[in-house]
């Protein structure tokens, strides 16, 4: 604003100080006239019929040339410039409404911010309302974490902040395990079968005992003697 104040005033002014080195040359003078037709006429040469009044100039207002040069040289000062601060801060990883999965390690968070920090700023994470001691989730537990960045100066001023983010943990317990297949009741993979065994080569018969000698017969017992037959009676006619 002061520098076109300043751009103003020399178009002012400039004029002025161009009358005013005008004036240290010998003056022509104005004249005034009325031609045949009765127009006023002025000219810097009284006309050749001489019927010409010569007109008086007011006194200008006049500007020295070095006090011009002061006025337009201020409007080159270079201006203060108001500190600009950040226009964006978002919160790139993890995703809005993201699960994370039995994390191992710290779960990082990751933001864009524009401009760049600036020297003397600090950007803190928040998780739970909880600033955290940097950029990462240490050991996060299970459930909802409502999370935002907030970058401060270096006396604790919030200089912007970014929009709150939630997502979730997510860690398996044995009883998740119990009800997927391929676990057993205790939550340990089940043991696969191994291969069925083959059986092995049939044996070979052992040659044949030989047979003992056979026994020998006692003596015969002496045969009952036979009873004599009894005559039969004979039939009556």
């Amino acid at each position: 604003m002061k520098k076109q104040w300043g751009l103003v005033l020399g178009l002012i002014v400039l004029p002025m100080a161009l009358v005013a080195e005008a004036e240290d040359k010998p003056a022509s003078g104005i004249y005034r006239s009325v031609d045949a037709n009765g127009n006023v006429v002025f000219t810097d040469q009284p006309p050749e019929s001489g019927d010409a009044e010569q007109v008086q100039l007011r006194e200008l207002n006049t500007v020295p040339t070095d006090k011009m040069k002061q006025v337009l040289d201020s409007g080159n000062e270079p201006q203060e410039t108001a500190e600009e601060g950040y226009s964006s801060l978002v919160i790139t990883s993890p995703d809005n409404e993201a699960t994370v999965r039995n994390p191992e390690s710290a779960v990082p968070v990751s933001v864009k911010l524009e401009p760049a920090l600036k020297p003397g700023d600090s950007m803190v994470l928040y998780d739970n309302g909880v600033a955290q001691p940097g950029m990462e989730l240490e050991m996060p537990d299970r459930g909802l974490h409502r999370v935002e960045v907030k970058v401060l100066d270096a006396d604790g001023k919030v200089k912007i902040s970014s929009p709150v983010i939630e997502f979730y943990i997510h860690r398996s317990t044995v009883s998740d395990f119990r009800q997927r297949p391929g676990f057993d009741r205790n939550g340990a993979a089940a043991n696969v079968g191994g291969a069925a065994s083959v059986g092995g080569s049939a044996s070979v018969g052992g040659a044949a005992s030989a047979g003992g000698a056979a026994s020998v017969g006692g003596a015969a017992k002496p045969a009952r003697p036979a009873r004599p037959a009894l005559p039969r009676p004979a039939p009556r006619n």
